[in-house]
């Protein structure tokens, strides 16, 4: 394991380490009196390196590391790329002017780009641990008998600097929204199970009377998926594991995630969409939850006519009204409701943040999904 991470260390370096030194270099170049800052900057951003080999130990060090470092190194491994796409498109436009001093000529834009920079990220601060949006999706499902209320929320990833206050907010909610069921589309932690209580805590604020469930996603299974299995039976939050459970007419077949492939000893934690509805009553309508849309393929060879998911957070950057995200560029399935006969999809772009606490144009979201009999 030890080596494989050595490796896997390796090759990032290689490649982000050009991006590092050529941000670097060409902002001190630009702005010289910012030298220090700009040093001071960028060690502060790298400071996470060393302690890769560590993230999976999970003691109280390897969380506080990931908790305060893991942000600045990912939020400056951005930065550097793009600042330094940004100044090779600068040089390009420099080159009809070259008899004047390329730091003179980069200065302005790479001023402009800094302060766009700095105010993005001000925004997306605040974007991502202030508002909370509720999405609504209609849905007509054939041979419903009565209609269902559901909420969906995914992607909480809850860490070590989750505020307890947030969950309660989340939950409270989900709660005002009077739901048949809440369910949880994975990711309910950031890897480690030892955040499993203060998810759990937060569940308080959810009234009693309304069931909750869960899935798997990649996050649990890059930690510790049996921990956090054994923390979470007998809780507040059913977690569906390649099960069922029947709500009103429904039966939601929760799926587990693709990555517990890579797990050893995990056959029973590889998705089984067969095991989930292999209980399932001849009366009931089968939809499934699930972190990923991966599961669409096999759900629609099933004739199964809704699927629910999260997994791509939007990216945590786009413009939801014309329904870009930057995870669209990487996934077909990235944000909001799909028809794609027999099934319906929908995709929950996140009520946490990963890591790095920016979303903008991206806000966490409630999902509330109104199941309504007919075609």
């Amino acid at each position: 394991m030890l080596l494989r991470v050595l490796i896997f260390l390796a090759i990032a370096l290689l490649l982000f380490l050009p991006f590092n030194w050529i941000t670097v270099r060409q902002l001190a170049r630009i702005h010289p009196r910012r030298k220090r800052w700009i040093v001071a900057t960028a060690v502060a951003g790298n400071l996470m390196w060393p302690f890769f080999p560590l993230l999976r130990s999970f003691t109280d060090f390897s969380r506080l590391a990931r908790a305060v470092l893991g942000p600045l190194w990912f939020g400056w491994t951005c930065f550097a790329i793009l600042y330094a796409v940004f100044i090779f498109l600068v040089l390009l436009a420099w080159i009809p002017f070259r008899r004047r001093a390329f730091a003179d000529f980069a200065r302005w834009p790479s001023r402009v780009f800094l302060f766009i920079v700095a105010i993005g990220c001000v925004i997306g601060y605040e974007q991502a641990l202030v508002p909370l949006r509720i999405e609504r999706v209609t849905m007509r499902v054939p041979n419903l008998a009565q209609p269902v209320r559901l909420v969906l929320m995914g992607d909480l990833h809850v860490g070590l600097f989750t505020r307890p206050s947030r969950l309660e907010q989340i939950f409270a909610t989900a709660s005002s929204l009077r739901p048949d069921a809440v369910l949880i589309a994975g990711d309910m932690i950031d890897d480690d199970p030892h955040f499993v209580p203060k998810l759990l805590a937060g569940t308080r604020a959810l009234s009693a009377s309304i069931p909750l469930y869960a899935v798997f996603g990649n996050h649990e299974m890059y930690g510790n998926p049996f921990t956090t299995l054994d923390r979470m039976r007998g809780s507040r939050i059913r977690l569906l594991v390649n099960e069922g459970v029947s709500v009103r007419d429904l039966w939601i077949a929760g799926v587990s995630d693709p990555d517990a492939k890579r797990l050893p000893d995990a056959k029973q934690l590889v998705p089984d969409l067969g095991k989930a509805l292999a209980a399932k009553p001849s009366a009931s309508v089968p939809i499934v939850l699930a972190h990923q849309s991966r599961i669409l393929a096999e759900a629609r060879k099933r004739g199964i006519p809704v699927v629910l998911c999260g997994h791509t957070h939007g990216g945590q950057l786009g413009i939801r009204p014309w329904g870009l995200s930057l995870a669209g560029v990487f996934d077909p399935y990235d944000m909001g409701h799909y028809d794609v006969p027999p099934t319906q999809l929908y995709v929950n772009t996140g009520t946490g943040y990963w890591l790095f606490p920016f979303r903008l144009g991206m806000t966490p979201e409630i999902t509330v999904v109104e199941l309504r009999p007919g075609a």
